[in-house]
């Protein structure tokens, strides 16, 4: 624009240089010899009178001849009045007045413009100034008009550039360079973050892979190794049903056989559930009652091993609802969750198991008397080898027992959610009762 500018102000210098035009003081320094033509004439002939100039002949503070237009006209008769400061606002218009020897005055009106120096081009072309200032207006218009649309262009380009960069992150295309350039150095320091994101969280996502990896072949490890000891521990229980035992030492050993059973199939079930993907069961109808009874005996099973104190304090009457869930996968959850409270719970303390109905869920809950959690466990409790002491692992607590109870509680479209109350640590485990 600065260029454009100074390109227009050359060309007018060049016109006035040629001619074409006259400078906007050429009225002002034209006036002394104007008005010694007009006093030297006998008799008023206004063809002397320059064009840049418009005049009226006044006699008796009246004019009885003039060039000027109404507007013109009232500007003379204030001038004649005695008011001889500037008139209008955009052109001011000016007034001298040549006193003739037959008592008459001319008035000259002029203003400080740049007008043609051709008489017939004044009278048949628009205002030169007002033209040419409004064509160097137009130029400039155009011109932003024109380099807008080019940075429109480059910046939309750029853009594109980072929103493609952003989708390859989306859709993890995270290996894949990025061959565009930015030509706009913002953009460009943004494409550059981007572009260090992408390579982060391919490192990221990488080592994550690789630990998702050793993960599974620690777990696939851990289920072979389980095989033998569940095999001899259920052999050994069917065999000991075989002797002649009291009744206390015959329900010990059914527990036993049951629970290697119940073992072995989670076992089997471990490394789908571990790969974020619950193994589909098939759902089978089942009342609360009965589900309830398989929870209390399971309970009472879990219990009896550190002689704690289960305690199921149900309503007096249940109501006779049928769900329709996964049995086995419920029942795991559900041990997963009395282990837990077993674990952590005091050797004579009492643990509790009631349910709560809704409408449209069930919700199963489980009260331990044990520190309850912590406030990092309320947060990450659930995901996948959580555990509160690190320790936990190397004494076979691997922090899968909630992430188990958790991704069950998904699949039945529920929720697990984990509670401290007065008592101790407080489990739910939300199940919908229609899948």
């Amino acid at each position: 624009m600065a260029a454009l500018c100074l390109i227009w102000l050359i060309l007018f210098n060049i016109l006035a240089n040629m001619g074409f035009v006259l400078s906007a003081y050429t009225a002002v320094r034209n006036l002394p010899q104007t008005e010694q033509a007009l006093q030297a004439q006998t008799a008023f002939d206004p063809e002397e009178i320059p064009h840049y100039y418009e005049w009226a002949l006044a006699e008796d503070e009246k004019i009885i001849e003039s060039s000027m237009n109404q507007k013109q006209l009232k500007y003379a008769y204030a001038e004649l009045s005695g008011d001889s400061s500037p008139h209008g606002w955009f052109y001011s218009q000016y007034f001298h007045l040549v006193p003739l020897k037959n008592g008459q005055t001319v008035m000259l009106e002029y203003d400080y413009s740049v007008c043609y120096a051709d008489p017939d081009l004044q009278d048949i072309l628009p205002d030169f100034q007002t033209a040419y200032i409004g064509l160097l207006f137009i130029l400039l218009l155009l011109l932003a008009v024109l380099r807008t649309g080019h940075y429109t262009k480059i910046l939309r380009k750029d853009t594109d550039v980072i929103t493609n960069a952003c989708e390859m992150v989306r859709n993890q295309k995270l290996d894949m360079p990025l061959q565009d350039e930015i030509r706009v150095k913002e953009l460009q320091a943004a494409l550059t973050a981007i572009d260090t994101l992408r390579q982060e969280l391919s490192h990221s996502l990488k080592e994550q892979w690789a630990a998702e990896q050793r993960k599974n072949e620690t777990l696939a490890s851990l289920a072979h190794d389980l095989k033998t000891p569940l095999t001899v521990i259920g052999g050994n229980a069917e065999l000991l049903t075989e002797d002649d035992l009291t009744p206390p030492q015959k329900a010990l050993a059914q527990t036993i056989l049951r629970n290697a059973g119940h073992a072995k199939d989670y076992v089997k079930r471990l490394r789908e559930v571990t790969a974020e993907d619950v193994l589909e069961s098939n759902k089978e109808q089942i009342s609360v009652c009965e589900l309830l009874d398989a929870f209390i005996q399971k309970g009472r099973d879990l219990s009896a091993i550190k002689g704690h104190k289960f305690i199921a304090p149900l309503p007096a009457s249940l109501p006779d609802e049928i769900l329709e869930i996964g049995k086995s996968d419920v029942l795991r959850a559900m041990e997963n969750l009395l282990s837990n409270a077993v674990r952590f719970t005091p050797a004579d303390k009492p643990i509790e198991l009631g349910v709560e109905l809704q409408e449209k869920q069930i919700g199963f809950w489980i009260q331990d008397s044990g520190p309850g959690f912590s406030r990092e466990a309320l947060i990450k409790a659930g995901k996948t080898f959580y555990t509160e002491d690190s320790s936990r692992p190397q004494n076979g607590h691997m922090g899968m027992g909630l992430y188990f109870a958790s991704q069950i509680a998904q699949k039945h479209g529920g929720y697990l959610f984990i509670e401290n109350t007065s008592i101790g640590g407080k489990v739910w485990l939300w199940l919908n009762k229609r899948q």
